[in-house]
């Protein structure tokens, strides 16, 4: 990973249509700053003096996880000489050369990596390979100073580059390439746009913009900022020591631009004057690479030339099989399970679980199928020799206790020896933070984590054999929960960070995430063994009980289960007052869900109708009751309860005033660490006060919500317009995946020196949703007889009842299979049913503003 920040300054005549910042050149030393957090290896800078017009800086921060032999950083910017591959990187460089910026991982497509080889070299050598051969062109044309040879060869450049990229390199990456030869500055972001660019264009041209002249002739000076992250930008090129409070305000801070669509309707804008020197930056779009003509020194169009990608990567994969593009590249080739997936399969025997039981066999099938992509992405992305070569070095998680996190946990253990660590990372904000619901539910996700068996890997088994014969037994996993209680006073860091997003919601996302990559807090170090297997199995069948913000699926079975678990006490029909038994009950559950520890607390109304509906409804029916404050005056009036006084509570609560009531709320004292259950509680393993996170490569679930059908907005758009609108819904957050999530989540993650990997938008995983979709699709016509015209154009209802079937493998929202906990990220369920994992194949979904209660702070 690294931070890269490229400045051009260049003169044309014309005004470029552009969107420019009128007297807001950029800080280099703010630039330098921010995009050094990113790479604390190596920092490393170039100028070049293109002509008397044309100047170029570039700065590279290197985060180096990929060892050539020697065990040198390769540093950035990486510069191609003449003579072929070698290459050398100075602080500053005379000579004018090509050179690559590269801020990327190569995971997987034609572009073969061995060992100990840098990604940033075998790209650099290639695009300089492509960038020679189109330039001999013009070396031996006798009018090599024609401007439509260069703009041929530029053009042809460029093309390739779209070739080469789309098709042999699979993985995250953001980059810069300056082709000298051809005048040249390429850049742009993978096709998916998991890595941020971010663009600034800006001129020094006093009202350049109020000009009543013809602007075609008028020479204007323009600084063209492209960088991983925003830096502060002002009137003066003063250098360092001009302090931010004697520059004058951008200009055109006044028209900055918000997201504002979020989930649930318009999210509130933080202000533009907040932040008012980082709002001219603007996201680099993720529909293909981006060319600046530095030999262009006159033209009233745009600064920059687009080249789209052949394939149209925005479209969602559960739907790419509709698109002719993606037919022929579809194909995973991957037919094998790899031997720690099959061992676990076949020999321990997860696929009796009870989800895979009541499963139909094209579910198990596309589960399988989807757990082997989802294996092998992250298998790849945990290697060793992705991370540093060091495999002592723990891998980080970024855990929420939800599903998407926990089953790459569970993977990263079945895949990593034994030897390597794994950091799970939780965040949580508030006076309470251990009753958050994250923390709650990182709590009882890591118990389920740590029954899981051992499967030894390849190499484990290898070396086991050769020394006894045998199979290695099963090992002591170490696990180092990291407890971040944050707070939220780090607000300007992480408001300069996001820009240009800027909502409420990216600012609770980006608190959450920016805490938890810096790993900074509470750590438990729990070395898993026998004995705790079995001690944390006893526990489950004796103390199995659940807190009200560990949300479970209540369809079927799962909801009588839970009920025996967190369910109303029962009580004697018989009793005097039965009818408010029920409310006893919810303000008995709500005491103890906040640890018990003063039974006479206030209970606000707005929870007891919010959390305990279920529990209230029925006997408010039964009884007549149209609201539930007719109910609680009749309890207030029959001695069963009392109103807090106003002053106690922001709204109208209740409390308990009984004796024998008060007697059973039971102190369940929460605790700050993981532990045993029992009366005798105790915090398992080691505890350490104080911890940084040692985890330089950490893995995060974005991507599984909207790839899988994870959010509530889709199920109310299949409940309201059908799979159709399903489909619309699922397509539509996928598209803007780029802008709305990756850039943000990337430049807060980053900004701790740690890189951030995202298995579930790996290229094989979703080429494999798309096989799944398409096979089921293509089953759909044969059980119809007809051919796929005929299936979308004879009725409306066969071509929905297509569609339903090439989704509902990955997520289902029917009546019989859709309920919250069930239907949503369906295949995901199944995957962790197959990996061993226990209630959190139920588990509801939480965003993490919410689960984490950054977004308390932020209100």
């Amino acid at each position: 990973m690294c931070g890269i920040a490229c400045i051009v300054r260049l003169r044309r005549r014309g005004l470029p249509k552009d969107r420019m910042c009128v007297h807001g050149t950029v800080d280099r030393c703010s630039l330098c700053a921010v995009v050094r957090r990113r790479g604390p290896d190596a920092l490393s800078s170039v100028q070049q003096r293109v002509n008397d017009d044309v100047s170029i800086e570039a700065v590279s921060a290197v985060l180096c996880l990929r060892r050539v032999p020697g065990g040198e950083v390769v540093v950035q910017p990486s510069i191609a000489l003449n003579e072929g591959d070698a290459a050398r990187s100075g602080n500053h460089s005379p000579a004018l050369q090509s050179f690559l910026q590269w801020n990327g991982e190569v995971f997987g497509g034609c572009l073969q990596l061995s060992a100990h080889t840098s990604d940033t070299v075998v790209i650099r050598n290639r695009l300089r390979a492509i960038e020679l051969e189109c330039a001999a062109g013009i070396a031996h044309n006798a009018n090599s100073d024609s401007p439509s040879l260069l703009a041929e060869a530029q053009a042809s450049f460029s093309k390739s580059c779209i070739k080469f990229l789309e098709y042999e390199v699979f993985g995250p990456y953001s980059f810069v390439y300056h082709a000298h030869s051809l005048n040249l500055v390429l850049f742009g972001r993978d096709p998916l746009g998991r890595r941020s660019l971010l663009v600034h264009l800006a001129t020094e041209m006093p009202d350049v913009c109020e000009l009543e002249e013809d602007t075609r002739f008028v020479e204007v000076p323009l600084e063209v900022v492209i960088s991983s992250v925003a830096a502060e930008h002002s009137d003066l090129d003063a250098g360092c020591g001009t302090p931010f409070h004697h520059r004058k305000r951008c200009r055109c801070t006044l028209h900055c631009d918000h997201n504002v669509d979020v989930e649930g309707g318009d999210d509130n804008e933080i202000p533009a004057n907040s932040c008012s020197c980082y709002c001219c930056w603007e996201e680099l779009p993720n529909t293909g690479i981006f060319a600046l003509n530095l030999s262009r020194v006159h033209g009233n169009g745009s600064v920059f030339t687009h080249y789209s990608w052949k394939l149209s990567h925005g479209i969602h994969p559960l739907l790419r099989f509709q698109n002719d593009g993606w037919t022929d590249i579809m194909s995973t080739g991957r037919n094998t399970l790899p031997v720690g997936l099959k061992h676990l399969l076949y020999e321990n025997n997860t696929l009796s679980h009870e989800l895979l039981q009541d499963s139909t066999p094209h579910d198990v099938r596309a589960a399988v199928r989807y757990l082997r992509a989802l294996w092998e992405a992250v298998s790849i992305r945990v290697c060793a020799e992705a991370r540093g070569d060091d495999s002592s070095t723990p891998v980080g998680i970024l855990f929420s206790g939800g599903i998407d996190c926990t089953v790459l946990a569970a993977i990263a253990h079945y895949i990593l020896p034994l030897s390597t660590p794994i950091e799970l990372i939780n965040v949580a904000f508030g006076d309470r933070p251990e009753l958050t619901p994250d923390r709650l539910a990182t709590f009882s996700s890591l118990r389920q984590l740590l029954q899981l068996p051992a499967v030894p890997t390849v190499q484990e088994n290898v070396e086991r054999k050769e020394e006894t014969g045998n199979s290695p037994p099963c090992g002591g996993r170490e696990w180092r929960l990291v407890l971040t209680d944050a707070s939220a006073l780090d607000n300007e860091t992480v408001r300069r960070l996001i820009f240009p997003c800027g909502t409420v919601m990216d600012m609770s996302i980006g608190m959450a995430l920016w805490h938890a990559a810096k790993g900074r807090g509470r750590m438990q170090r729990i070395r898993c063994t026998e004995g705790l297997r079995a001690q944390l199995a006893e526990e489950k069948e004796h103390c199995a009980c659940y807190h009200k913000f560990y949300r479970l699926s209540t369809v079927g079975d799962r909801g009588s289960e839970q009920a025996q678990k967190t369910g109303p006490v029962h009580y004697q029909k018989t009793e005097e007052n039965t009818k408010f038994i029920p409310l006893i009950d919810a303000l008995v559950s709500e005491l103890e869900a906040a640890g018990g520890e003063s039974a006479v607390d206030p209970v606000l109304l707005s929870t007891l109708g919010k959390d305990y509906a279920d529990t209230l409804r029925p006997v408010l029916m039964q009884y007549g009751y149209k609201k539930l404050g007719q109910y609680l005056n009749d309890a207030v009036e029959a001695g069963i309860v009392a109103f807090a006084r106003k002053n106690e509570t922001p709204s109208k609560a209740v409390r308990l005033v009984r004796p024998g009531d008060i007697a059973r709320v039971r102190c369940t004292g929460f605790g700050e660490w993981l532990q045993t259950k029992g009366p005798a509680s105790t915090p398992l393993g080691e505890c350490i006060n104080d911890y940084t996170c040692m985890a330089r490569v950490v893995l995060l679930g974005i991507g599984a919500d909207e790839t899988l059908g994870g959010y509530t907005r889709h199920r109310r758009a299949f409940e309201r317009r059908g799979v159709r609108g399903l489909a619309e819904e699922l397509n539509h957050d996928f598209a803007r995946l780029w802008k709305r999530n990756l850039g943000r989540d990337d430049r807060v993650v980053s900004d701790s020196g740690r890189e951030g990997r995202y298995p579930y938008l790996d290229e094989g995983v979703l080429a494999t949703l798309s096989e799944i979709a398409a096979e089921a699709y293509q089953r759909m016509v044969v059980a119809k007889g007809c051919s796929e015209e005929e299936v979308g154009v004879a009725t409306k209802d066969g071509a929905d009842d297509a569609l339903q079937h090439a989704i509902s493998s990955v997520c289902c929202f029917t009546l019989e299979s859709g309920s919250p906990g069930m239907g949503d990220k369906k295949i995901l369920r199944r995957c962790a049913a197959m990996l061993g994992l226990g209630d959190v194949v139920w588990l509801q979904k939480r965003a993490i503003q919410f689960g984490s209660r950054v977004a308390h702070t932020q209100n």
